[in-house]
């Protein structure tokens, strides 16, 4: 897809990424004497951009960051219109997401000063809470909750700022396009259990999600990520949480334990009742931890140890948008995707996981049956802007499971390395999960009715193609075609069908978003 030389006053360098829903463009506008300030644009895909959904959904964000003024929340310029095309216009922004900061911190074995974990939520905190404190134009609270808070969606400048990023998928009381019962948005692994669940949420659901974020850039582990997301949503639901001194081998700051468990506590009246409640804790901490008074400079330091490469790539993108020279190559999004992070169980596997070895390159691209809009990581190490998030299958209801307990060895335990036994042949049959935003859709395979979601299915392994049909009244059908190789799950978000016919005629159902990460292959 290519990409248009200009949108409304600001040329286009170069595309960061593209979504279901919009895609995220570098672009720069030029003032006179020769001034120029590059931006990241977001703009509605064409082929949306008639959507009543979309364009609502669209416009619901931009109503919320267009309020947002805040130093740890990422700038919005503009909302435009091109053409009968929406797009947004953001502030440019030179760093890395906390992701890429905790995964770049285990592959060059420099763990991130626990301090400075600390010290990153503290100021998203702040943008959170701005967030959280939004008003209408009457002074009637808009009651904004992020519904996405997670190491992707915190971004961390070169110069030692934090920004905040991707209201796409927030809630709030103006909202003009609402969730529909039994709907669920952000990241599976993110969730607070009420979100798991589909209840009501409201700011003390992104407190629990920023708990998680806390646990996770000051342990260097992994709280909630199990092997599907449905697992991942009865981890936060049932499992015991651990502690972080229980998922580290060395001591723990004392005064920031309590900080984590409380911000994670699965009843919310339990939690902090606001993130300036959170922030404030969390900087009595950092006092008791003797952290230094600059935390920003020794960040940006930190910033500067972690990614040197980065930092020089994405200067010569600069000077090559500065110079107007023609840009080949954009920087990527986040960066060593492949380094795994280790589970709280001190293993390196998280709790309640098998860990299974990544399935071999194959010719075919790798399915991925997803939300009907999916999350476009509008940050390219670069840049930040907004992504717009995806909706989550609803969970069924969970049970009571007895806590799994953390297996901590000896300290003076000695390593026996064993023989390494032969791979067992592969199971003559697998097994993978159908779910659907909204539940409770028919799921036909090779034209059988096996039941509604959500649904576990079993069938032969092998190398040919099944078909699996997803169903619903009022929704457009998904179709997918899949080789059930191994394990895995399937999502399938349903856009709902045009008012004026609610069947879609034969030959018109819409093909299935592709998330990253499914264990499954698609054919075109």
């Amino acid at each position: 897809m290519s990409f248009p030389p200009r949108i409304g006053r600001y040329h286009v360098v170069g595309r960061l990424a593209t979504g279901g829903m919009a895609e995220i463009l570098l672009g720069k506008v030029l003032g006179p004497s020769g001034f120029e300030r590059p931006v990241v644009i977001k703009r509605i895909l064409p082929s949306l951009a008639k959507s009543e959904t979309f364009v609502s959904m669209f416009l619901d964000e931009a109503r919320v960051v267009a309020r947002l003024q805040h130093p740890n929340v990422v700038h919005v310029h503009e909302l435009g219109d091109e053409g009968g095309e929406l797009f947004l216009v953001m502030e440019y922004l030179e760093g890395e997401s906390a992701v890429s900061i905790m995964r770049r911190s285990i592959r060059d074995g420099k763990p991130l000063d626990r301090a400075l974990g600390a010290y990153i939520v503290m100021q998203a905190c702040a943008g959170l809470h701005a967030a959280h404190e939004l008003t209408g134009d009457e002074g009637q609270p808009l009651n904004v909750v992020h519904r996405d808070v997670s190491p992707s969606n915190v971004f961390v400048t070169y110069a030692g700022g934090v920004k905040l990023i991707d209201f796409g998928v927030a809630k709030f009381a103006e909202r003009n396009h609402e969730t529909e019962a039994g709907q669920m948005k952000g990241k599976f692994a993110y969730m607070s259990p009420e979100q798991c669940v589909a209840g009501a949420i409201d700011r003390r659901s992104d407190v629990f999600s920023l708990g998680v974020v806390l646990f996770e850039l000051t342990t260097g582990r992994r709280l909630f990520a199990r092997q599907t997301s449905l697992l991942s949503m009865r981890a936060i639901t049932e499992d015991r949480i651990p502690s972080p001194s229980e998922a580290c081998k060395d001591t723990y700051p004392a005064a920031l334990e309590p900080i984590v468990m409380k911000a994670l506590a699965r009843d919310p009246a339990d939690r902090y009742p606001t993130a300036a409640a959170m922030r404030a804790e969390l900087a009595q901490a950092l006092r008791a931890m003797d952290a230094p008074a600059l935390m920003e400079e020794q960040l940006a330091g930190q910033m500067s140890e972690l990614f040197p490469d980065r930092v020089e790539e994405k200067r010569e993108l600069l000077r090559r948008v500065q110079a107007g020279s023609e840009i080949t190559q954009m920087p990527a999004l986040d960066v060593d995707a492949s380094v795994e992070l280790p589970g709280a169980d001190r293993s390196g596997t998280p709790m309640g996981v098998v860990a299974v070895p990544a399935p071999a390159a194959r010719s075919r691209a790798p399915i991925v049956v997803g939300a009907a809009v999916l999350a476009v990581a509008a940050v390219i190490g670069v840049v930040a802007g907004f992504a717009m998030g995806g909706d989550a299958p609803t969970p069924p209801p969970v049970a009571e499971a007895a806590p799994p307990t953390p297996v901590v060895p000896p300290p003076d335990a000695v390593e026996v390395v064993e023989p390494v036994a032969p791979d067992p042949p592969p199971p003559a049959r697998i097994r993978f999960s159908v779910t659907s935003t909204p539940p409770g859709a028919t799921v036909t395979l090779d034209g059988e009715e096996r039941g509604v979601t959500p649904i576990e299915l079993s069938v032969p392994r092998g190398n040919d193609v099944v078909v699996v049909e997803v169903a619903k009244r009022g929704f457009l059908t998904r179709t997918l075609e899949v080789v059930p190789d191994r394990d895995g799950e399937l999502d399938a978000a349903l856009v709902a069908a045009p008012r004026a016919s609610r069947r879609p005629p034969a030959g018109q159902r819409s093909a299935p978003a592709q998330p990253e990460g499914s264990p499954f292959r698609r054919f075109n």
